[in-house]
């Protein structure tokens, strides 16, 4: 698992040069239906660029960022330090610091996938909690098609397409230091070591428990490498 205090520092620099991450953070952001005068949650807020994708396209929205890396925390704050609409916190999803009913939309990229599977249930009740009734949940992430145990052939032979074939991608778009962090952490996608790829249905059967209907799921081209943005309402009682 990465050392995100210290990636914090060369984040953009790496993620930037993949069109896919610029990509997925576009099509994200196209999927909340409005958002002027609205609250925003970007739970795993990294260096801030979802929360700037969401300002640049509502622009009277308020945002918190929220991010377990202290690292990532400063850079934020550093990046938005003159913007009163963005307040930034150290956080965990499976604890988020807010109260209940706080937020009108909740945001998450590349960052769910971090959650053990056994805690799946407990974060999703956590977004439930500081969203507001019929709030709105845009995640977007990396998925797998194949459930199982760790070792289950199936399972890691789709991992290992969905990674490879996302850093020769990477590749033959001069994401070159992009494309060596994707294949630096294929042994602990596979050995679910911090990294937790799950199917799309598995995040929805602990929404659903968590309240959450009207599911929408996206695919973000190119569509074998497995980027989709789920999009899901929480229930309004």
């Amino acid at each position: 698992m990465a050392d995100w205090d210290n990636v914090s520092i060369q984040y953009d620099r790496i993620f930037l040069e993949s069109p896919l991450y610029v990509d997925t953070i576009r099509t994200l952001t196209e999927h909340i239906d409005e958002g002027n005068g609205m609250s925003f949650l970007d739970i795993g807020c990294g260096t801030g660029n979802v929360i700037s994708a969401i300002l640049k396209r509502f622009s009277a929205a308020k945002v918190c960022g929220v991010d377990s890396s202290r690292g990532m925390v400063e850079t934020c704050s550093e990046r938005f330090s003159e913007d009163e609409r963005v307040s930034v916190f150290e956080g965990d999803a499976r604890l988020l610091p807010f109260q209940d009913n706080s937020f009108d939309c909740v945001t998450c990229h590349l960052v769910l996938h971090h959650i053990k599977p056994e805690e799946r249930i407990c974060c999703a009740k956590e977004i439930a909690r500081v969203l507001k009734p019929n709030g709105v949940l845009v995640y977007a992430d990396m998925f797998c098609d194949v459930p199982g145990e760790v070792e289950n052939p199936e399972r890691c032979r789709d991992i290992i397409s969905k990674i490879v074939n996302t850093a020769l991608y990477c590749l033959d778009h001069g994401a070159f230091e992009m494309m060596l962090l994707m294949l630096e952490t294929l042994p602990a996608d596979i050995k679910q070591e911090g990294e937790y790829l799950s199917t799309v249905d598995e995040w929805i059967e602990a929404l659903t428990q968590s309240g959450f209907a009207e599911f929408n799921v996206v695919e973000v081209p190119p569509e074998e490498l497995g980027v989709r943005i789920l999009k899901s309402r929480l229930k309004a009682s």
